[in-house]
């Protein structure tokens, strides 16, 4: 049987681990045509739950097409238009299948399809009007709306924050206007910046506020873990106990991607015990190092401060005046400011206390002299 776990891309099949409420409740707001707010640290397993849901979507009545449009990286306007596009030329499975989708609804418009000599795939492009750039915007949403109503349609914005940062003026309402507007269509805004996030749909002075339904993604239960592990490890024919994967799963603080990759390598094992778990940290730490050196390295003497003093204490008495005095700060708002810097980083997050978003990493900072 082949290593059924998987940690650096979309995880498939049996290697995805329950999620069975958050599939359950998407595929009804989608359903409903209601927009969803879809947020959580990285690795979460965002995009691997979309995919499911999308599944299920595209095989239900009445049947919905799902778009899915990264727009990680994209720094303007003509960037997010240009990603749209690329998102809905996968509509259909083939070029010529595209090219009549396009022919039959989409005439009018100043569309070109372009086909890719390598893949064979086709992507449209859309020019704007003389002098008026921002026209791109509108055509490329009436692509979706005359589409839609011929199918219904449910659209992914991953990394939605992203636009918080486009100069465009007037882009965010602009969008809004379109988005609100489309019956056939349900949008799920995707991210993993939650201060960016919150900015965007939390402000009543954005354009974007309360024009979803917030749903954050949180970590798997691990009772969960142990009952999904125990099968798969079970079909290899090497019983894996209870307390290990819950060891493993505490390691990892229940992070989805921590606690795939732990299981790939112990899936190697031909008899997993607590010594496998820490030669697997051991190498996960030192194939990491050069990337967790870059983020210590970019921080000031203060944030370095504040992370070893969370490291020490757990997130717990911090601004105990002995633990200030222990990493030498001299007032609980010089830690303050640090954590919150951090914070809005996406370095820490804080739910009751403080602790870092990666937990390796955090393990990393700690074993620092």
């Amino acid at each position: 049987m082949d290593n059924p776990f998987n940690y650096t891309g979309v995880v498939t099949g049996k290697a995805f681990c329950n999620r069975q409420k958050e599939i359950a409740d998407l595929l009804r707001f989608l359903r409903a045509g209601q927009n969803v707010l879809l947020y959580s640290h990285r690795r979460y397993g965002k995009t691997s739950l979309l995919h499911r849901v999308f599944e299920k979507l595209s095989a239900g009545s009445p049947k919905t097409a799902g778009i899915h449009v990264d727009l990680y990286g994209t720094v303007s306007e003509k960037e997010f238009v240009d990603a749209l596009l690329r998102g809905f030329s996968r509509v259909e499975p083939t070029a010529d299948r595209l090219l009549k989708t396009v022919k039959k609804m989409l005439s009018g418009l100043r569309l070109t399809v372009m086909i890719d000599p390598d893949s064979g795939a086709a992507n449209l492009s859309l020019a704007a009007e003389p002098g008026r750039p921002e026209t791109r915007l509108d055509s490329a949403m009436t692509i979706l709306e005359r589409f839609s109503r011929h199918r219904r349609l449910a659209v992914v914005f991953d990394e939605f924050q992203e636009v918080a940062l486009y100069g465009e003026t007037g882009f965010e309402k602009r969008l809004r206007a379109q988005v609100q507007n489309h019956e056939n269509t349900a949008y799920i805004f995707c991210g993993s910046q939650r201060h960016l996030l919150t900015e965007l749909f939390h402000d009543k002075n954005r354009a974007f506020y309360r024009i979803a339904e917030s749903y954050p993604i949180e970590r798997i239960d691990t009772e969960d873990y142990i009952t999904w592990a125990s099968a798969l490890f079970a079909e290899k024919g090497i019983p894996l106990a209870p307390a290990l994967i819950s060891s493993v799963v505490g390691r990892c603080e229940n992070h989805p991607m921590y606690v795939q990759q732990f299981l790939f390598h112990l899936w190697s094992c031909s008899r997993p015990g607590e010594d496998d778990l820490d030669r697997i940290e051991a190498e996960i730490l030192r194939r990491n190092r050069n990337g967790y050196y870059n983020i210590w390295e970019s921080l000031t003497l203060n944030q370095k401060k504040a992370l070893k003093l969370l490291a020490a204490t757990g997130g717990s008495q911090m601004y105990n005046a002995e633990a200030l005095q222990q990493v030498g700060f001299k007032s609980g708002s010089q830690l303050k400011r640090a954590l919150d810097v951090l914070s809005a980083r996406d370095i820490l997050e804080k739910n009751g206390v403080y602790r870092v978003q990666d937990v390796l990493f955090g393990r990393w900072v700690a074993q620092l002299s």
